[in-house]
């Protein structure tokens, strides 16, 4: 009897663990029954330790397409959702593509084009302004970009880590007169001409990230390109300076920059791609693209300098 007793429990251990078995997350860390077969980890490229997403970005746009890359569901993460999603999908391969602080307030409008088909390789992003031409346009947000695809296979639980890194560039800018400064006062603006103005949805450089265990990817650049325009202001140290913000520069982009001040150009244009090529970098693949630069202006010339970086001479009169 007793070891019948004995047996009786083991069946009954047996039974519980089964259930416990087919019904709970197979993800190692979650015991709870599971509500959704397919969970997506948001990562920040820069960190595989620590996930540091929030502080980059403070909204995903989260963009699903199926197997023939038509767009099922569209769907904004806030707050704590940033940094992961799950759901309940139907078998089949699945592309996930994010966008953040598309929502940034502040930051000038930058919208999704969508064609009647809403299919992955025909959506955009444009930074392109309507209106009178040529529409200089003031800075974008600071985006981030992410997509990975995946299978769901007879049902299973599936987890996966999804990098986004930056879209966005950063251009500093500080302006000193070496000669023939500009009186105090007036309105000061910077303005840059020939930036990307266009993404696709689909990657179009594949890097592994700092960590090793991942990949971060850079969105397809279009054909279409913006003029920027930002405000200045002249400090106590009588410099200019100025900061834009727009799509990444890639390593064809031709960087035209001007000064203005009461509408009037007192800094000609600047071709600073001869600046940008060469820097030790590949501007089509690197994470991160934020520079500060220095604009030394003398009587009969321009030098343009980065830290760390050696000095170009832009030689010619100021006009």
């Amino acid at each position: 009897m007793e070891g019948r007793y004995v047996c009786d429990i083991c069946k009954l251990v047996l039974g519980m663990l089964s259930v416990i078995i087919t019904q709970s997350c197979s993800f190692g860390d979650e015991p709870s029954v599971c509500p959704y077969n397919i969970k997506l980890d948001y990562w920040y490229a820069g960190s595989n330790v620590e996930n540091t997403l929030p502080i980059y970005v403070d909204n995903l746009r989260q963009f699903l397409f199926d197997s023939e890359g038509k767009l099922m569901a569209e769907e904004t993460l806030r707050g704590d959702s940033i940094t992961a999603w799950s759901g309940e999908l139907p078998d089949g391969y699945y592309t996930v593509v994010l966008w953040g602080n598309l929502d940034d307030e502040g930051s000038t409008e930058t919208t999704v084009e969508k064609d009647t088909g809403n299919t992955l390789g025909e959506i955009s992003l444009s930074a392109v302004t309507t209106g009178v031409p040529p529409g200089f346009r003031g800075n974008t947000a600071r985006l981030y970009y992410g997509t990975a695809s995946f299978e769901v296979r007879n049902g299973a639980t599936l987890r996966q880590r999804v990098y986004l890194s930056h879209a966005h560039a950063v251009l500093s800018v500080t302006v000193q007169w070496m000669a023939d400064a500009p009186p105090e006062g007036g309105s000061y603006r910077m303005r840059l001409k020939g930036i990307p103005a266009e993404y696709g949805f689909t990657g179009q450089w594949e890097t592994t990230t700092p960590g090793g265990d991942g990949v971060y990817t850079i969105p397809h650049t279009g054909g279409a390109v913006t003029y920027h325009e930002t405000r200045s202001a002249m400090n106590f140290d009588n410099e200019v300076r100025g900061e834009f913000i727009t799509f990444r520069y890639t390593s064809s982009t031709h960087q035209m920059w001007s000064l203005w001040r009461d509408n009037v150009q007192i800094v000609r244009e600047l071709d600073l791609s001869n600046f940008f090529r060469k820097l030790p970098m590949d501007m089509d693949t690197n994470m991160e693209q934020e520079f500060d630069l220095l604009i030394k202006v003398f009587k009969d010339k321009i030098i343009v300098t980065q830290a760390s970086a050696a000095d170009w001479d832009e030689g010619g009169s100021i006009g």
